[in-house]
């Protein structure tokens, strides 16, 4: 049996797996989603190993994906039929499915809530922040035909003037009716970190297309982006090489070499 502890910031706990063992996080060599679980190994000081699986670009314009279809993930089917990018690992243990790792790791760290209540406000806005990352996924990337830099060119005025606002909008109301400095609580909890991820990906969306930055139009998300990227926990991360990685894959339009 795994040993287990109980911890949280209040009358509601979690248990937990022990937090000495080692978490391995498995994502493609890009920011994407596999930035807010590292953020959250940061930020909690855990000890935890990045494995970041590679897209090789071919000369006849293709892309290679075997660095994960073919060399790992065969493995860590054994252990988990569901297995997929992103994933969690803790010894034998294998999650998979982005939002499952997002509260696995949000349980491990204390990172849920310390009640019921913020426990679903997490969730809910975690839902709430992937609908914001599909659509902007359906932008930076634009399929995957010839003519994608052509649909994202007439796509990318609209999406940024018009569904971003709508997206942004919600979590402006959220954050003005929570009264708190985050999304559930005045620290950071499992949400925060995808959406401040999402919130730097739209600003450096913004420079791409030398547009000025939507954060302007709502003030207590242009706090909230401020405050968690002055968090003490996170600021050797900011500097180092895992948040200076493409945000998109080799073959998206946007956000497929450093920024």
């Amino acid at each position: 049996d795994l040993d287990r502890l109980s911890v949280g910031r209040g009358t509601f706990t979690w248990l937990l797996l022990k937090t000495d063992e080692t978490v391995e996080i498995g994502y493609w060599k890009i920011r994407g989603l596999g930035a807010p679980l590292r953020m959250m190994c940061e930020y909690a000081g855990a000890a935890y190993v990045s494995t970041a699986f590679e897209v090789v670009e071919k000369a006849d314009g293709s892309f290679g994906l075997d660095s994960w279809f073919k060399d790992k993930k065969p493995e860590l089917l054994k252990l988990n039929a569901l297995t997929n990018l992103p994933y969690v690992r803790v010894g034998n243990v294998v999650v998979s499915q982005s939002n499952a790792c997002f509260t696995h790791l949000g349980r491990r760290f204390g990172l849920m809530g310390a009640t019921e209540e913020e426990a679903s406000k997490n969730e809910q806005c975690l839902c709430q922040i992937m609908d914001l990352r599909n659509d902007a996924v359906g932008l930076f990337y634009s399929g995957f035909a010839a003519d994608k830099v052509t649909v994202f060119e007439s796509k990318s005025e609209g999406y940024y003037t018009k569904k971003v606002p709508v997206h942004f909008s919600k979590f402006e109301h959220w954050l003005q009716a929570a009264g708190t400095t985050f999304l559930v609580a005045d620290s950071p909890q499992v949400a925060d970190f995808h959406l401040w991820e999402m919130l730097d990906q739209h600003e450096a969306l913004g420079r791409f297309l030398r547009k000025p930055s939507l954060l302007e139009a709502f003030p207590l998300l242009k706090r909230y982006y401020a405050d968690f990227k002055a968090l003490p926990q996170l600021q050797a991360y900011f500097a180092g090489p895992q948040h200076a990685l493409p945000i998109n894959n080799k073959m998206a339009v946007f956000g497929s070499t450093p920024l």
